[in-house]
């Protein structure tokens, strides 16, 4: 069997894209360099993934001297995969019939996808086939990524298959029921696997789905709460201290349900379709699968083996491939599978590449010949380039005179950056007025309710209101922000005073503060309150007012 010596594999994943050149000696896969580059862009936009891979390209071809011809995996989240059960046929017309059933099971017409097809079971009457599909802009504007990078796409390879060739190659008890449960930044690829072949579905489940749940709970942005996420993948979670704190927890918690869930569905599925039993061991990779306690709970819920996966274990790895190991673990494992496929027993493949890009790729290899061709063929009108030598040298002096022209207008750079910082500046003093702006409507409402809290109290009045806020530390940024109101008062006491205080029920007008002060607390800008503190130093010395103090702790999201 004839192995290439070395391939460039690149795995386009939803958040960064690994890149391994493995070689392949005998039996042996080695991986001589890997490289990942993380995805700038915004990971709730799905639209904006092709964009960032292309740059994500651009700059890991560039910055590692990358070249030749490469296969690219498709994440799953991009792909389209249906199983389908088609009469057993000879496999020259298999394509056609498969084509047909397809249609009649996708929401897109074949002229709009890349499709191909894996072969996943047979009984000898009829053959199930794996259907993958891409949208052919996705892969069209892949691929012109890859080009515009300086590479050349040979293969394009499906991340929804690729777990069972790589468990084929590492995994030396693939005679029990293994379930893979591959969990990326948008979905998750989850395969069955046994010796006699695989069973593969994505769902749309993964990393960020983790992420908006935190982003709708705390009520931030995306991005915050990818930042969040990640420092929660670094430790284990604690015990809740605090509000955010626990809605970490909460958020993790639900987010294990949910895969939980999904895992159980395609267990009852699978053995329904399969007539198989429940797999023994759950096989967690993926980097969303690197969730504290994910393991232990998946465990403890589906009462099976759970363990990480370790796509590594019999792979060679250079010295210098084997120094951030631990850092491309996680999004290896397809990287693995692809390799592996040239050296297994029963690979699963398929290849997404458009014919046109295949053509292209054909024609680049006889590219050299068709250069020499070129060059002499160039040499034919020598002549009638001399005539025009002339004509040249007056457009270059032309240029010369637009040089000096613009000299003084570059001189000006500098004066231009000063103006555009200035600008920026200005920018800044725009948002903040706006957030007084801002503010200054809410304290308008905000003192409308504490008016109408004194009224419905009656007998009451306020002599002071003073503002506190709080930032974290400057150095450190440990610490949480807090902003209270402290409103001091004092209430007229009706009631006749005999022998200082003896002759007023305390109960009753501390009852009163106290409603005063559930009222302050209904509003939308308060959180909380303190004990309120009342003072009856006046009250035993005969006056006929009450003083308090009330401290409102204030939501911090509501500007005042």
């Amino acid at each position: 069997m004839s192995h290439k010596s070395n391939r460039l594999i690149i795995n386009c994943g939803a958040s960064s894209i690994t890149a391994a050149s493995i070689s392949v000696e005998g039996t042996q896969l080695r991986i001589n360099k890997v490289y990942s580059e993380d995805l700038q862009y915004d990971y709730s936009s799905e639209s904006a993934w092709l964009d960032a891979t292309t740059e994500a390209l651009k700059s890991l071809t560039a910055r590692h001297k990358l070249s030749g011809a490469a296969t690219v995996i498709i994440p799953g989240d991009q792909l389209l995969t249906k199983t389908i059960r088609i009469p057993q046929v000879a496999e020259q017309k298999r394509k056609q019939i498969i084509a047909f059933e397809a249609q009649q099971s996708i929401p897109y017409a074949l002229d709009e996808v890349v499709w191909d097809s894996q072969v996943v079971g047979d009984d000898g009457i009829e053959t199930e086939v794996l259907f993958i599909a891409c949208k052919a802009d996705t892969i069209y504007g892949l691929c012109d990524g890859i080009s515009a990078s300086g590479l050349q796409v040979e293969a394009a390879s499906a991340a929804t298959i690729l777990d069972y060739n790589s468990l084929q190659y590492t995994e030396d008890e693939l005679n029990q029921e293994l379930l893979s449960v591959n969990i990326g930044a948008r979905s998750t690829n989850i395969l069955f696997a046994n010796a006699n072949g695989f069973f593969a579905r994505n769902i749309a489940l993964g990393g960020n789905t983790l992420t908006q749940s935190i982003a709708d709970g705390l009520g931030i942005n995306f991005t915050q709460a990818e930042a969040l996420k990640l420092k929660l993948f670094e430790s284990e979670c604690a015990e809740a201290d605090d509000a955010t704190t626990k809605l970490l927890k909460d958020c993790s918690d639900a987010f294990v349900q949910r895969m939980r869930q999904e895992i159980t569905r395609s267990i009852v599925n699978y053995r329904r379709q399969k007539n198989a039993p429940a797999p023994s061991t759950i096989l967690l990779s993926g980097g969303a699968s690197q969730l504290p306690s994910l393991g232990k709970q998946l465990e403890a819920m589906q009462q099976m083996s759970v363990r990480y996966y370790e796509p590594l274990k019999s792979v060679d790895m250079s010295p210098e491939a084997a120094k951030n190991v631990e850092d491309f673990v996680p999004q290896v494992s397809e990287i693995i599978g692809e390799a592996a496929s040239a050296i297994i027993a029963k690979p699963a493949a398929v290849n997404l590449l458009p014919e046109e890009v295949k053509a292209k790729t054909r024609f680049a290899a006889k590219k050299p010949f068709l250069l020499a061709a070129a060059f002499f063929l160039a040499l034919a009108p020598w002549p009638v380039v001399m005539s025009y030598k002339k004509a040249t040298g007056a457009y270059v002096q032309q240029a010369e005179s637009f040089n000096t022209i613009a000299a003084p207008l570059t001189a000006n750079k500098s004066v231009l950056y000063e103006l555009s910082e200035s600008a920026k500046r200005l920018q800044d003093d725009i948002r903040r007025v706006e957030g007084l702006i801002q503010s200054k409507a809410n304290w308008i409402q905000f003192c409308a309710e504490l008016q109408l809290s004194l009224t419905e109290v009656e007998d009451v009045w306020l002599d002071q209101l003073s503002v506190v806020r709080t930032q974290p530390e400057a150095q450190s940024g440990e610490g949480d922000s807090s902003y209270s109101i402290t409103l001091s008062g004092e209430m007229l006491v009706r009631e006749s005073i005999d022998a200082g205080a003896g002759g007023v029920d305390r109960a009753l007008l501390t009852r009163r503060i106290k409603q005063l002060q559930s009222s302050f607390i209904a509003s939308e800008f308060v959180l909380e309150a303190k004990q309120p503190v009342i003072r009856w130093t006046k009250l035993n010395n005969g006056l006929n007012v009450l003083p308090f103090l009330i401290n409102l702790s204030v939501d911090t999201t509501k500007p005042l």
